[in-house]
């Protein structure tokens, strides 16, 4: 019997960062998408997490326009974001309205997919994100974080699950970005996921300790439907193995995933090319990772360390910094080390190293952490950490997590507005760098020009309500100009589509179905379009499944107020 697995490829998120944050511009991401489109990828992991941010900053463009980008080039393939829970892609939960417009906004652009995790594995903090997804009818697979914590145990994780998907998980990811968890462990693990569980479980494991591929292996015949990988070119220790390892191991067997592999030879050539192009130098090769070595700190808290101390000019305090850092992590329990968890305990090791004194002072995130501003911490191993916490000042400040929806004068794309919500002076230093782009003196006028009066402006028609079409990510204006006489038994109907009048011919067919169908014919080809569901409506969008020529397509319509 044949079971192929579905592979999702991260590359456009998860590859090797210092060239994917940094390298990868919109113009670039055309390219690659329509060749990922060929591979025959279950879907493709290519927005949401650290891309956002990576874009606003690093890269100085818009993420909204990168994801629309990808959505034009990929058309076959469906697109999958990671949403912090709550976070979003930000550093602090937001209110319910941000939330809402967000993942309305993400998924009328076209993502089909939505991870969603929490950097505590708090329930609470993914409720709202996993609620409001399967509102927009899209997919959502809850994800469960390992850590090396040794209080936390199989069932905890199992337990975990079972609660993800009584909140409407449609599949379930087991994520391991330290690459600890060795092929027995998810054996055993993914074995009692599947006698207890039917819904699809994912693997997302990190090569730290070059086991991934193996531990995927175990998986896969063990029950694991989905696992994620990189293309070869963009792999690192620090992300999942490469797509042509695993290929390798599976081929032959009844879960090759039958994969275009020319495809991806011609991916291969192409992304060899980009990096030649913007002289990229590969990354020496690194030992492997020693996870019982005495105060092991995996190498991305290390890295965050040794950038830091570098801004600070103080590099030379590394090595103490790193052996502090660990000895925080334990204090907190081993927590995941994901998103901003990662950055608080660097700049507390390095607070204490400075300080020449552990926990002379809280940092302002840590103090938030351990008092459960970000969620619950499931175990804190140092009590005296706990009461410096609860005693700490309590003087009233903004809290990062009433984070309502903010809006700057000038402003009126809901993007922007998203996108200033999220990151107010990242979002501001970037609308400035925008405008000087697009700034461009008016054309000097001709005597001829001034000379001939302007033709008087139609009158716009009286028309009360427009729709905004949104399908694969295109977005489309549309609104009735005008009703045409009939043809025979076709009604005439003039569009004003995208700012072009087109003449539409539309006949209403009998339906046993109770939804209506038509002919349209439009520039004298003749589609046939049936309704196939119409949901009711959410919020300002009404999800809409059209089967046209016998191919079903979803619409999220947009309802306008035209004056």
């Amino acid at each position: 019997m044949l079971l192929p697995v579905r592979i999702t490829d991260t590359t456009l998120r998860d590859g090797v960062e210092n060239f994917v944050l940094k390298e990868l511009h919109q113009d670039d991401l055309t390219g690659l998408g329509k060749l990922l489109d060929r591979v025959g990828f279950y879907s493709i992991d290519c927005w949401g997490g650290s891309t956002f941010y990576a874009a606003l900053t690093e890269l100085q463009e818009d993420p909204w326009e990168r994801l629309k980008r990808l959505r034009r080039a990929i058309r076959h393939t469906p697109l999958q974001m990671v949403v912090r829970g709550q976070m979003l892609v930000g550093f602090k939960p937001f209110h319910k309205e941000v939330v809402r417009k967000f993942l309305a906004r993400a998924a009328s652009l076209g993502i089909d997919i939505f991870r969603i995790y929490d950097q505590l594995n708090d329930l609470e903090n993914m409720r709202l994100a996993i609620s409001m997804a399967k509102e927009l009818r899209k997919m959502v697979e809850a994800t469960v974080l390992f850590s090396p914590n040794p209080a936390v145990s199989q069932q905890d994780y199992l337990r975990l699950a079972e609660d993800l998907i009584s909140l409407g998980a449609d599949a379930i990811c087991f994520n391991d970005n330290l690459g600890i968890m060795t092929p027995d462990k998810v054996a055993s693990l993914v074995t009692t996921y599947r006698w207890h569980f039917h819904q699809p479980l994912r693997l997302h494991l990190h090569d730290n300790h070059k086991k991934a591929v193996e531990a995927y292996l175990v998986g896969i015949r063990a029950g694991v439907e989905r696992v994620d990988t990189l293309l070869g070119p963009l792999a690192w220790a620090d992300g999942p193995p490469a797509v042509e390892n695993l290929l390798a191991s599976l081929e032959g067997t009844s879960y090759d995933p039958q994969v275009d592999k020319g495809a991806l030879d011609t991916m291969a050539e192409y992304l060899q090319a980009l990096k030649a192009s913007r002289r990229y130098q590969e990354t020496l090769p690194r030992k492997k990772e020693d996870t019982a070595e005495e105060g092991y700190v995996p190498v991305m808290l290390k890295e965050y360390i040794k950038e830091t101390l570098r801004r600070r000019n103080a590099r030379d305090r590394l090595m103490v910094a790193c052996k502090e850092a660990h000895r925080v992590w334990g204090d907190l329990g081993f927590l995941p080390l994901k998103g901003r968890i990662l950055e608080i305990i660097g700049d507390q090791a390095i607070s204490n190293v400075q300080a020449g004194q552990r926990y002379k002072k809280l940092t302002e995130d840590m103090e938030d952490l351990i008092k459960g501003r970000y969620g619950p911490l499931y175990a804190i191993a140092n009590e005296e950490l706990r009461q410096l916490a609860l005693n700490a000042r309590q003087a009233e400040r903004k809290h990062a997590w009433e984070g309502r929806l903010r809006q700057l004068p000038g402003l009126t794309q809901e993007e922007d507005i998203l996108t200033y919500t999220l990151f107010p002076d990242e979002a501001q230093r970037f609308f400035h760098l925008r405008s000087k782009k697009q700034a461009a003196p008016p054309p000097a006028k001709t005597p001829a020009a001034a000379a001939t009066p302007a033709p008087a402006a139609r009158p716009a028609p009286a028309i009360p309500r427009g729709l905004s079409l949104t399908l694969k990510g295109e977005e489309i204006g549309a609104r009735l100009e005008a009703i045409g006489p009939l043809r025979g038994n076709k009604q005439t109907l003039f569009v004003n589509i995208a700012d072009m009048t087109e003449e539409i011919e539309v006949t209403l067919l009998s339906s046993s179905s109770g939804l209506p169908e038509y002919l349209i014919t439009l520039h004298g080809e003749t589609h046939h379009l049936k309704f196939k569901k119409v949901f009711p409506k959410e919020e300002e969008y009404t999800p809409i499944f059209l089967d046209i020529n016998d191919q079903l397509e979803e619409f999220l319509i947009k309802h306008l107020d035209i004056d």
